[in-house]
């Protein structure tokens, strides 16, 4: 299976525009386990209407192809990133074709590293175009 089947069979169901608008940055908690001081946390950005968007993505695509259930986890963590990085520049929406193919597949090809995808990683091609 390449990235670009994968990729090409699961954009459109994110459609042409992630909103965020509903975004918020949350103070991360310090951590317990650091000793004197403890560095300032980072804060965590949460958009309701994301994560909604993407459980319906996930509920659309089902989880009967594994390379498929992978790639949608995958764009919401890069689409995430970009959410966080807009939101903070006062943008509240991005357009999921936007983002670069190669973002997404580098951020797949390291989720496939993980000890549950070995035989999806034995049969995937890098083929981005």
């Amino acid at each position: 299976m390449t990235f670009k089947e994968i990729y090409d069979s699961i954009i459109p169901a994110w459609g042409e525009k992630i909103n965020f608008s509903d975004g918020m940055l949350l103070e991360a908690k310090p951590s317990k386990k650091t000793f004197g001081a403890t560095p300032p946390a980072a804060a965590n950005f949460f958009s309701p209407a994301l994560s909604k968007h993407w459980n319906e993505v996930e509920a659309a695509i089902g989880q009967e192809n594994t390379y498929a259930d992978l790639m949608v986890w995958t764009m919401y963590q890069v689409f995430h990133r970009h959410a966080r990085q807009l939101f903070e520049q006062g943008a509240f929406s991005l357009n999921p074709t936007s983002i670069d193919k190669s973002e997404i597949e580098a951020q797949y090809f390291h989720n496939l590293q993980e000890e549950a995808w070995a035989e999806e990683l034995a049969h995937y091609e890098r083929l981005i175009e």
